[in-house]
Protein backbone atom coordinates (compact mmCIF):
# COMPACT_ATOMS: atom_id res chain seq x y z
CA UNK A 1 0.00 0.00 0.00
CA UNK A 2 2.81 2.43 0.86
CA UNK A 3 4.47 1.78 -2.52
CA UNK A 4 1.26 2.75 -4.29
CA UNK A 5 1.14 5.99 -2.28
CA UNK A 6 4.68 6.87 -3.29
CA UNK A 7 3.95 6.26 -6.97
CA UNK A 8 0.63 8.09 -6.74
CA UNK A 9 2.38 11.12 -5.25
CA UNK A 10 4.48 11.56 -8.37
CA UNK A 11 7.70 9.76 -7.47
CA UNK A 12 8.01 8.19 -10.88
CA UNK A 13 7.34 11.57 -12.42
CA UNK A 14 5.52 12.76 -15.42
CA UNK A 15 6.61 13.46 -19.01
CA UNK A 16 9.03 16.14 -17.80
CA UNK A 17 10.76 13.87 -15.27
CA UNK A 18 10.49 13.08 -11.62
CA UNK A 19 8.99 15.48 -9.15
CA UNK A 20 11.76 15.94 -6.62
CA UNK A 21 9.49 18.02 -4.40
CA UNK A 22 6.80 15.37 -3.96
CA UNK A 23 6.26 13.79 -0.55
CA UNK A 24 6.90 10.37 -2.04
CA UNK A 25 10.24 11.35 -3.50
CA UNK A 26 11.34 12.99 -0.27
CA UNK A 27 10.24 9.93 1.75
CA UNK A 28 12.14 7.57 -0.53
CA UNK A 29 15.22 9.80 -0.44
CA UNK A 30 15.09 9.91 3.35
CA UNK A 31 14.67 6.12 3.58
CA UNK A 32 17.69 5.59 1.32
CA UNK A 33 19.85 7.96 3.38
CA UNK A 34 18.76 6.26 6.61
CA UNK A 35 19.64 2.86 5.19
CA UNK A 36 23.03 4.09 4.02
CA UNK A 37 23.86 5.46 7.47
CA UNK A 38 22.95 2.12 9.05
CA UNK A 39 25.46 0.14 6.95
CA UNK A 40 28.59 -1.09 8.68
CA UNK A 41 31.95 0.07 7.33
CA UNK A 42 32.46 -3.40 5.82
CA UNK A 43 29.09 -3.23 4.06
CA UNK A 44 29.89 0.23 2.71
CA UNK A 45 33.24 -1.03 1.44
CA UNK A 46 31.61 -4.02 -0.27
CA UNK A 47 29.11 -1.71 -1.94
CA UNK A 48 31.95 0.47 -3.24
CA UNK A 49 33.89 -2.59 -4.48
CA UNK A 50 30.81 -3.88 -6.29
CA UNK A 51 30.28 -0.43 -7.80
CA UNK A 52 33.76 -0.61 -9.35
CA UNK A 53 32.98 -4.03 -10.83
CA UNK A 54 29.78 -2.62 -12.34
CA UNK A 55 31.74 0.33 -13.77
CA UNK A 56 34.01 -2.21 -15.47
CA UNK A 57 31.04 -4.07 -16.94
CA UNK A 58 29.38 -0.83 -18.05
CA UNK A 59 32.61 0.28 -19.71
CA UNK A 60 32.58 -2.82 -21.89
CA UNK A 61 28.94 -2.29 -22.82
CA UNK A 62 29.33 1.44 -23.52
CA UNK A 63 29.42 2.45 -27.17
CA UNK A 64 31.75 5.40 -26.60
CA UNK A 65 35.33 5.28 -27.73
CA UNK A 66 36.74 6.85 -24.59
CA UNK A 67 39.59 4.74 -23.28
CA UNK A 68 39.53 3.71 -19.61
CA UNK A 69 42.68 1.91 -18.56
CA UNK A 70 42.58 -1.25 -16.48
CA UNK A 71 44.92 0.69 -14.21
CA UNK A 72 42.14 3.19 -13.53
CA UNK A 73 40.01 0.42 -12.07
CA UNK A 74 42.95 -0.97 -10.08
CA UNK A 75 43.56 2.49 -8.59
CA UNK A 76 39.89 2.68 -7.60
CA UNK A 77 40.08 -0.70 -5.87
CA UNK A 78 43.23 0.28 -4.01
CA UNK A 79 41.66 3.59 -2.93
CA UNK A 80 38.55 1.88 -1.55
CA UNK A 81 40.67 -0.73 0.23
CA UNK A 82 43.09 1.97 1.47
CA UNK A 83 46.08 0.02 0.11
CA UNK A 84 49.09 1.98 -1.12
CA UNK A 85 50.49 1.19 -4.54
CA UNK A 86 53.87 0.16 -3.11
CA UNK A 87 52.17 -2.28 -0.75
CA UNK A 88 50.13 -3.73 -3.61
CA UNK A 89 53.21 -4.05 -5.80
CA UNK A 90 54.97 -6.00 -3.04
CA UNK A 91 51.85 -8.13 -2.49
CA UNK A 92 51.79 -9.23 -6.14
CA UNK A 93 55.59 -9.56 -6.23
CA UNK A 94 56.04 -6.74 -8.71
CA UNK A 95 58.51 -3.92 -8.90
CA UNK A 96 56.68 -0.65 -8.00
CA UNK A 97 57.85 0.83 -11.31
CA UNK A 98 56.16 -1.95 -13.26
CA UNK A 99 52.95 -1.38 -11.33
CA UNK A 100 53.14 2.32 -12.16
CA UNK A 101 53.52 1.40 -15.85
CA UNK A 102 50.43 -0.82 -15.60
CA UNK A 103 48.42 1.89 -13.85
CA UNK A 104 49.19 4.48 -16.53
CA UNK A 105 48.73 2.11 -19.46
CA UNK A 106 52.25 1.51 -20.70
CA UNK A 107 52.13 -2.09 -19.46
CA UNK A 108 49.33 -4.51 -20.37
CA UNK A 109 47.25 -6.91 -18.33
CA UNK A 110 48.36 -10.44 -19.20
CA UNK A 111 46.73 -13.75 -18.27
CA UNK A 112 48.75 -14.26 -15.08
CA UNK A 113 48.06 -10.75 -13.86
CA UNK A 114 44.37 -11.15 -14.73
CA UNK A 115 44.27 -14.19 -12.45
CA UNK A 116 45.98 -12.26 -9.65
CA UNK A 117 43.66 -9.27 -10.04
CA UNK A 118 40.64 -11.54 -10.33
CA UNK A 119 41.41 -13.38 -7.11
CA UNK A 120 42.47 -10.28 -5.22
CA UNK A 121 39.50 -8.09 -6.12
CA UNK A 122 36.97 -10.93 -6.59
CA UNK A 123 36.38 -10.04 -10.23
CA UNK A 124 36.34 -12.59 -13.04
CA UNK A 125 39.86 -12.62 -14.57
CA UNK A 126 38.28 -12.62 -18.03
CA UNK A 127 36.84 -9.17 -17.26
CA UNK A 128 40.33 -7.74 -16.83
CA UNK A 129 41.39 -9.30 -20.15
CA UNK A 130 38.27 -8.03 -21.91
CA UNK A 131 39.05 -4.51 -20.73
CA UNK A 132 42.62 -4.83 -22.01
CA UNK A 133 41.35 -6.15 -25.37
CA UNK A 134 38.72 -3.41 -25.67
CA UNK A 135 41.35 -0.75 -25.01
CA UNK A 136 43.66 -2.16 -27.68
CA UNK A 137 40.82 -2.20 -30.21
CA UNK A 138 39.90 1.40 -29.36
CA UNK A 139 43.51 2.47 -29.89
CA UNK A 140 43.77 0.58 -33.20
CA UNK A 141 40.53 2.11 -34.45
CA UNK A 142 41.80 5.59 -33.66
CA UNK A 143 45.28 5.12 -35.14
CA UNK A 144 44.65 2.99 -38.23
CA UNK A 145 41.01 3.41 -39.13
CA UNK A 146 41.71 3.92 -42.85
CA UNK A 147 44.05 0.93 -43.04
CA UNK A 148 41.38 -1.52 -41.92
CA UNK A 149 38.75 -0.12 -44.27
CA UNK A 150 40.73 -1.68 -47.11
CA UNK A 151 39.59 -5.13 -45.95
CA UNK A 152 36.14 -6.39 -46.90
CA UNK A 153 34.42 -9.50 -48.11
CA UNK A 154 33.94 -7.89 -51.54
CA UNK A 155 37.67 -7.15 -51.87
CA UNK A 156 38.48 -10.71 -50.83
CA UNK A 157 36.24 -12.08 -53.58
CA UNK A 158 37.84 -9.69 -56.09
CA UNK A 159 41.31 -10.63 -54.88
CA UNK A 160 41.18 -14.24 -55.99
Amino acid sequence: MQKENIVDEGLVGDEQGEDMNSKGYKALHSAILTRIHNHTDEEKQNIELNAIKFKMLNYLEDESVELVLAGTFIKEYLKVLKVKQKVFAAYINWNPGNLTKLLNGSRKVNYELAMILGNTFQVDPALWLRIQDENELIQLRKLNSSKFKNYSLRRLYDFH
